[in-house]
């Protein structure tokens, strides 16, 4: 007589690993759990059919089912099998479930379908895939970090179709309070993807949102930046004092080279030259997609050689994240912390130092322009551009980096490292 299969427990089922190929454990009464390579568990039945056919249904997924329930099924297919019923198994539910749907409810569920493909986290995606190739690295940076981390986390859900002005204003003021220049740029970005629909035929001509008005205006429109002397020592203070080591770092380095934030967040070791003092950005990194060289000065070249110790093994202000370089937007938060809200952003080292530096030492303003990457399109005068202005470049950044640290009543950052 043969021997009878014993009914599995958990503990077996548990222990059960998957293989390359598909295999089954039997549990008695023709009942088997099958264990896939992807590692899911269905039971099986295997029955006779009143023709002597032997045949096979699933009836369940472990641990959805468990063991006792697996044998309950599989004893009332077993009778259902002796009474000349067609035997139902796990797929013969979920097909008379999808049948017994009422025409409402398939029209609900196409709704519903049809609402997630026009979500604006879907078409804001599309949006920024289509300008990708259009815009330098930086730019497509920025933009995928407003639309995807400020944007999409609270309207992400909302049907572009039917998306209303009344729908993002709130969004885009809670954004104006915190983050300000963000929040112009999350405005724009709303209005490109609109526009983005609108092309595509999700949404009318005359389906514009209205947003002017919505954001609260700064005084004078511009960055806030500060361009006072007095106002220089008190800002370097509060940055070398700065507890993030990573931040402090890139806030420096900020102020050192007038550089943008996105360019100084993301700067790599491999655009570094320590030797000749040289910062080479690449031009998918320039806003206006030329090549710029920056000239380091003693204390950038400082940070520089901190960050070696804390930074990371491609970029020079590792994120949070492995692989990842710093926020842009870290940098101004710091900012905000230490309340200079309003008052200075990263950006406004760039007017910090065409301000200050222009009247306290008279610097040529085109040797600041060219230092800013305010640079011609034209490669041949792009170029003649850097030959004129490299030596005068590299003694202004020494007297602007000497300036900052006068202002700071430090010396180096090596020193005030030591003390």
């Amino acid at each position: 007589m043969p021997r009878l299969a014993q009914q599995l427990s958990d503990v077996a089922i548990r222990k059960a690993k998957p293989q390359a190929k598909s295999y089954t454990l039997a549990s008695g009464k023709g009942l088997h759990l099958e264990v896939l390579p992807t590692g899911a568990r269905q039971w099986l039945v295997r029955y006779r059919t009143p023709e002597g056919k032997q045949r096979t249904k699933i009836i369940g997924m472990y641990p959805d089912m468990g063991v006792a329930d697996a044998h309950k099924a599989a004893a009332d297919l077993h009778q259902q099998v002796r009474m000349g019923d067609a035997p139902v198994g796990l797929h013969d539910r979920i097909k008379a479930a999808a049948q017994a749907l009422t025409q409402d409810q398939i029209e609900e569920q196409q709704r519903a379908k049809d609402a997630k493909e026009h979500s604006f986290t879907v078409v804001s995606d599309a949006w920024l895939e289509s300008r990708k190739s259009e815009w330098a690295t930086a730019t497509y940076d920025k933009a995928a970090y407003i639309v995807r981390d400020r944007l999409q986390p609270f309207i992400g859900g909302l049907d572009v179709r039917t998306m209303a002005s009344k729908d993002v204003v709130e969004v885009l003021r809670q954004m104006g309070t915190d983050a300000p220049s963000l929040a112009k740029k999350a405005r724009q970005y709303l209005n490109g993807v609109v526009e983005y629909a609108i092309q595509r035929g999700m949404r009318g001509d005359d389906q514009v949102l209205r947003l002017r008005g919505v954001l609260p205006k700064n005084r004078g429109g511009h960055i806030p930046a500060i361009t006072k002397v007095q106002g220089v020592g008190p800002l370097m203070r509060a940055i070398l004092a700065y507890e993030s080591r990573v931040t402090r770092g890139g806030l420096l380095l900020a102020a050192y080279t007038a550089c943008r934030p996105g360019v100084v967040a993301s700067a790599a070791w491999s655009e570094i030259d320590m030797e000749r003092a040289e910062w080479t950005i690449p031009a998918d990194k320039m806003k206006m997609g030329v090549e710029h060289v920056v000239s380091l000065p003693r204390q950038a070249l400082a940070v520089l050689e901190e960050m070696r110790q804390y930074g990371g093994e491609t970029y020079v202000f590792p994120g949070s994240q492995s692989n990842e370089h710093m926020h842009r937007d870290a940098l101004s938060k710091a900012l905000r912390t230490m309340g200079f809200k309003g008052q200075h952003a990263t950006h406004g080292f760039r007017a910090m130092l065409r301000t200050v530096a222009r009247e306290r030492y008279k610097i040529d303003v085109d040797v600041l322009e060219a230092q800013l990457a305010h640079a011609k399109k034209d490669e041949v005068q792009a170029a003649y551009d850097r030959a004129r202005f490299e030596d005068e470049r590299r003694k202004v950044m020494q007297t602007w980096a000497d300036f900052l640290h006068e202002q700071a009543g430090q010396k180096t950052v090596v020193e005030m490292r030591r003390a």
